[in-house]
C-alpha cells in the first residue's frame, strides 16, 4: 500500500514514457515500452484494423472550422515547435493517464470547472518535460550514438513489425494508439535521451547528483537519515468480506485481499466506516503492546501487517526532507521514525488518514545495504532537488499558442 515511487519522481520520466499509460512491458522489444506494444498481443478476434477503425482520422476543429494540419504549429515551447501530430499524441496520452490514474473521463472533466483547461496545461507541462531532457541533453553535450539510436528506434521498430503479418497491421496498430510512424520514432529517441541524461546527470556522481563520499556521511547521520519497519493496519482491516465481495478467498495473496477489504470499506456508509475504524484502532493497539512486550516484530509484521510492498527484511530508508515526496511515506510514519532511538519500538500509534495505523520499529542502518544500492537510495534522495530544479526550468520556458487555442474544445482534436 505504501507506494514505492510518488507523483514527483514520475514527474521525471513521463515525458520519455508518456507513451506507456495505456501499455504493457513488451520483454521481447528490447525492454522498450509502447502502447503499439499492446496491440500485439490482442485476441486474434480483434485484429488491429478494427481498433484503427474505431478510431477517428486526426483532425482539428477550431471554432466549427477544420483546420489544415499538415504544417500547423499547435504551440511553440520554448522555441520548440509542436506539430498537430505529436501534440495529439500527447493529448490522447494525458487523458489516458486522467482516466488511469484518476478515474476520470472526458465528460467528466468536461462538467468540471476549468477541467478542460487543466488538459491541455497538462499536455503543455508533458511537452515541457519532453524539451528539458532534450535542453539537458544539448547543454551537456549529451548526444545519442549511432548504435544507441539503432537500437532505441530502428530495433525498437523491426520487433515491433515482426508482431504484424504486413506493413498495413502495422500502420494500424500505430494508428490504434493516436501515432504517427514519425510521431512513435521521436517518443522512443526520447526515452533513449532522457536515460542517458539521466545516467549522465542525474546518477553516478553526476552533475545533478550527491556525490558518493557525501551521501555516505548523510546516512550516517541518525538526524539526516534512519531506517524504520513497521505493522501498518489500515482502516478497512477488520472487515468483513462477503461471498459476494470481489474477492474473500484465503488463498488470494496479501494485495488482492486489501484491495477486496478497501472496496468493501468504501461501499459501506459513513457511520459504518467509522465503526471499522475503531476496530482497526483496537486491533492496532493490541499490536502496539504486544511489540513493546518485546513481541517478534517479523511475527507481528507476518500475522498483522497489510504494507504490501513492505521489504520485511530491509525496511525503509528514509530521510526527513524527502522521503514523503519520493517514496509515498506519510509524513507522520517519517516523524514518528526519526523520533525513535535505534532498536526502539513506538510508545503510542501513528496514524495516516490515507494508510491507517503504524506500530513502528527504527532499526540501525546497514551499510551494506546501503553500499549494495546506493545509486538508487542517492537517487531518491536527490530526486526533491532534481524535481524543484527541472520545475524552475519548466516555468521560466515561454509558450506561445496557435490562434484559436482558447477555443480547442474536446470536440476539437479527434
Amino acid at each position: 500500500m505504501i507506494k514505492r515511487i510518488s507523483a514527483a519522481l514520475l514527474a521525471l520520466t513521463m515525458a520519455a514514457c508518456i507513451f506507456t499509460g495505456c501499455s504493457k512491458k513488451d520483454e521481447s522489444s528490447n525492454n522498450t515500452d509502447s502502447s503499439v506494444s499492446s496491440s500485439a498481443e490482442s485476441s486474434a478476434d480483434d485484429s488491429s484494423a478494427d481498433q484503427a477503425a474505431a478510431i477517428p482520422e486526426p483532425s482539428l476543429t477550431i471554432d466549427g472550422k477544420k483546420i489544415d494540419t499538415t504544417n500547423f504549429t499547435v504551440c511553440t515551447v520554448d522555441g520548440v515547435d509542436i506539430d498537430f501530430d505529436t501534440f495529439r499524441y500527447y493529448y490522447f496520452s494525458t487523458l489516458s493517464m486522467f482516466q488511469t490514474n484518476y478515474g476520470v473521463d472526458i465528460s467528466t472533466i468536461n462538467a468540471t470547472e476549468g477541467g478542460y483547461d487543466t488538459v491541455k496545461a497538462s499536455v503543455i507541462d508533458s511537452l515541457k518535460q519532453k524539451i528539458i531532457w532534450e535542453k539537458l541533453a544539448k547543454e551537456n553535450k549529451i548526444t545519442l550514438t549511432d548504435a544507441e539510436k539503432k537500437t532505441a528506434v530502428d530495433d525498437s521498430i523491426s520487433n515491433l513489425k515482426a508482431n504484424y503479418s504486413s506493413e498495413e497491421e502495422y500502420q494500424n496498430a500505430l494508428k490504434a494508439t493516436y501515432l504517427t510512424e514519425e510521431t512513435y520514432k521521436d517518443v522512443l529517441e526520447t526515452q533513449a535521451l532522457y536515460q542517458k541524461v539521466t545516467n549522465t546527470l542525474l546518477t553516478n556522481d553526476g552533475k545533478y547528483a550527491t556525490k558518493k563520499a557525501d551521501f555516505r556521511k548523510i546516512v550516517k547521520d541518525g538526524t539526516k537519515y534512519c531506517r524504520e519497519i513497521h505493522v501498518m493496519i489500515p482502516y478497512c482491516a477488520e472487515v468483513e468480506l462477503s461471498d459476494t465481495d470481489s474477492s474473500s478467498s484465503e488463498s488470494d495473496d496479501l494485495a488482492t485481499k486489501l484491495n477486496a477489504k478497501y472496496t468493501a470499506y468504501t461501499n459501506l456508509s459513513e457511520d459504518e466506516q467509522k465503526k471499522e475504524k475503531e476496530k482497526a484502532k483496537k486491533t492496532a493497539e493490541e499490536v502496539l503492546k504486544k511489540a513493546q512486550n518485546g513481541d517478534d516484530f517479523a511475527t507481528l509484521i507476518k500475522n498483522y501487517g497489510w504494507d504490501v510492498s513492505l521489504d520485511e527484511t530491509n525496511g525503509n530508508y528514509l530521510n526527513k526532507t524527502s522521503s514523503n515526496s519520493v517514496q509515498g511515506i506519510p509524513q507522520e510514519l517519517i516523524d514518528a521514525s526519526f523520533a525513535l532511538k535505534e532498536n526502539e519500538v513506538s510508545k503510542e500509534l501513528a496514524e495516516n488518514s490515507n494508510y491507517g495505523y503504524f506500530i513502528i520499529k527504527r532499526l540501525p542502518v546497514d551499510m551494506d545495504y546501503v553500499e549494495e544500492n546506493i545509486d538508487d537510495l542517492i537517487y531518491i534522495y536527490d530526486s526533491p532537488n532534481i524535481s524543484k530544479t527541472l520545475q524552475e526550468m519548466m516555468d521560466k520556458m515561454e509558450v506561445s499558442y496557435c490562434d484559436g487555442w482558447d477555443k480547442i474544445t474536446s470536440d476539437s482534436i479527434t
